[in-house]
């Protein structure tokens, strides 16, 4: 979805919290919705966003009694895994804080069912952060 159709999206209570949108592909981008009644504030990630590699947005919520960030995931299945890989580290490091939830959703494109090192990575690199 281009920049100028995501506009076009209407949800009632709702409001556009973060986007990537793509240039080049008919399909594809990122978003995030928030609720007209949360405070919420994007993240820009757009230095680290790369079509195919990694799609990503974010915004940090402003709760009651603690903050959240919710990251928007996209890497196509024919994407650059290291690139998607170190950007991702990069951006989590960044991000992580012991004082504030994190959650990451999205499609990253990597079988589970199938061992490789590309799950491998990715199970081993969230388990270290969130220890750490």
């Amino acid at each position: 979805m281009g920049i100028h159709e995501i506009d076009t999206i209407v949800l009632a209570n709702y409001r556009l919290g973060a986007k990537f949108c793509i240039n080049t592909l008919e399909n594809g981008g990122v978003r995030i919705f928030t609720h007209e009644s949360i405070q919420s504030t994007n993240i820009n990630l757009n230095e680290f966003c790369k079509e195919k590699d990694l799609e990503i947005c974010a915004v940090k919520l402003h709760l009651p009694s603690y903050e959240m960030c919710i990251k928007t995931i996209y890497r196509s299945p024919c994407g650059n895994f290291q690139y998607f890989s170190n950007n991702l580290r990069k951006i989590l490091s960044m991000i992580y804080s012991n004082t504030i939830e994190i959650v990451i959703c999205g499609d990253i494109n990597i079988n589970y069912l199938i061992d490789s090192t590309y799950n491998y990575w990715i199970h081993y690199w969230l388990l270290t952060v969130y220890t750490a």
